[in-house]
């Protein structure tokens, strides 16, 4: 019984530590720690998850070499 109840306990765990790192902490959950007041929303909100700050610096990279192709292309016709 404490092999399972341990199991349960490690993948309860690794379930919200998974949900805050991919969410970030105003989006774990459906937002709940946002609507209980628990984290300051105007540092966390902007900066977002790790994923979600990653996800936007490849975004804005493939932007930035877009914009840099179409000055090149433009000059070259």
């Amino acid at each position: 019984m404490g092999k399972a109840f341990g199991i349960v306990m490690v993948a309860g765990l690794v379930w919200i530590g998974v949900e805050v790192y991919v969410e970030g902490t105003q989006g774990a959950f459906g937002g709940v720690f946002a609507e209980l007041g628990i984290v300051d929303g105007e540092a966390t909100h902007d900066a977002g998850s790790p994923a979600q700050r990653a996800g936007a610096a490849v975004e804005r990279a493939h932007e930035e070499r877009a914009d840099r192709y179409d000055r090149v292309y433009d000059q070259a016709n």
